[in-house]
């Protein structure tokens, strides 16, 4: 598997009507999330106003989840979803979405054949997790305390609150741990390609 770091202040954030969005990942690297023509993007989002409109992304399926604060969700003529920490929705991108309640959240775009799921948990200090890498990609975002990734007895990997850890797949069923110093909380998005 390859191991990929890349730190919070490596990121670029933006603002957007409902509040500031930071990228953690799209691929291919040179795509561009305006011109629609990536394969997969996956962001984090601070929503700041009371009610927000998502943005129409026809063609683009997305996964959201709650990292921080809750979301009501409204999908137009489909359903609506309450969500809390860790809690998801997947969504077309096309349909007329919109949220109520102030959050921060972690969202998974996919266009094309490319599907992907996300998950969160919480780690308490010194504890550790195993886990397989079954996906194509993993990304894995710390949005709380610090994590150390560990493949083998040479390869570890420290990230701290921010960062986001891409890993790819080189063979199947590859394990690795996770290990918290600290208390920390994690988000990851698997994307099968």
């Amino acid at each position: 598997m390859q191991i990929n770091l890349t730190k919070k202040e490596q990121l670029n954030t933006s603002i957007w009507s409902g509040g500031t969005t930071t990228q953690l990942a799209i691929y291919p690297k040179e795509a561009v999330y305006k011109n629609l023509n990536f394969i997969f993007r996956i962001s984090t989002a601070t929503i700041e106003v009371e009610e927000s409109v998502f943005t129409s992304l026809p063609n683009v399926s997305r996964v959201i989840m709650v990292l921080n604060g809750e979301l009501t969700i409204q999908h137009k003529n489909q359903y609506t979803k309450q969500l809390k920490k860790f809690d998801t929705d997947i969504f077309s991108g096309d349909w007329e979405t919109t949220s109520i309640g102030k959050a921060t959240d972690f969202n998974v775009m996919t266009r094309g054949s490319a599907k992907a799921t996300a998950s969160g948990f919480s780690l308490v200090e010194k504890s550790k997790k195993e886990l397989i890498l079954n996906s194509d990609v993993m990304a894995i975002y710390i949005s709380a305390g610090e994590i150390v990734i560990k493949q083998s007895s040479t390869q570890k990997v420290n990230a701290s609150q921010g960062g986001v850890i891409l890993i790819s797949k080189e063979k199947a069923n590859e394990k690795f741990t996770l290990l918290a110093p600290k208390v920390a909380d994690i988000a990851i998005a698997e994307i099968y390609l």
